[in-house]
């Protein structure tokens, strides 16, 4: 009896593991896929890899520019409350918000990596 769910999930577990195509298509018989079949399984299930890897690659690059702008947006608000502290205090002293400094360039620099990652994934 072929199981057809539980071998694909494997496949493609295999897959993404970078197994050789003779250890998903000794699996496949194992789990009772006909001879004619083996092929044709293994191709399709190697198509849906690559198509899941793919739109994950994709959700990485979006969550990557969320993160960019968030940053980017956190370090201007810490530069800028900085700035306005300056003219706030009249004798000459000031805040600096490094927290929000610090906060918006480890974002910044976390999209930028992330950003990188999932390009490379794509191509």
């Amino acid at each position: 009896m072929y199981r057809e769910k539980y071998a694909q999930r494997r496949a493609i577990q295999l897959f993404a593991q970078g197994k050789d195509r003779t250890e998903i298509l000794n699996m496949l018989a194992e789990e009772g896929a006909s001879s004619d079949q083996l092929e044709t399984l293994a191709d399709k299930y190697q198509n849906m890899h690559l198509l899941l890897t793919r739109e994950d690659a994709k959700r990485q690059l979006k969550v990557a520019g969320m993160l960019k702008t968030i940053g980017a947006v956190f370090l201007i608000c810490g530069v800028l409350l900085t700035l306005l502290s300056q003219f706030y205090f009249a004798d000459g002293s000031y805040l600096v918000y490094y927290s929000l400094i610090g906060f918006g360039i480890g974002l910044l620099i976390k999209g930028s990596l992330d950003k990188k990652a999932a390009t490379q994934q794509l191509t």
